[in-house]
């Protein structure tokens, strides 16, 4: 997948995991931006017992002053393209230089 290669992807999410993310804030693009990247780079962990995939991607944000988020998403794929979305979550980072 390319750097545009998220807009391929298409998530399956039940009802509460789209309460979910909505409440946190988390669209659906940002999603599709962390798992594209994981698959694409193969930069994700793998939980076998549930046959999960997490991936995490960090954004640049307000590069001038090291802001950004990182977004985190436990994910398993459902066919080709297509991921079956379980949780997503993210935090404020900010990068410090000393």
């Amino acid at each position: 997948m390319s750097t545009q290669g998220y807009e391929k992807v298409k998530l399956q999410k039940t009802a509460e995991v789209t309460e979910v993310l909505e409440s946190r804030h988390i669209l659906d693009d940002e999603v599709k931006m962390v798992i594209d990247n994981a698959e694409s780079t193969g930069e994700k962990l793998y939980q076998p017992e549930g046959d999960r995939f997490l991936a995490k991607k960090r954004t640049a944000g307000d590069e001038s002053i090291g802001e950004g988020m990182t977004y985190y998403v436990e994910y398993s794929v459902a066919e080709e393209n297509t991921y079956v979305v379980y949780t997503a979550y993210c935090h404020a980072t900010k990068v410090v230089e000393e």
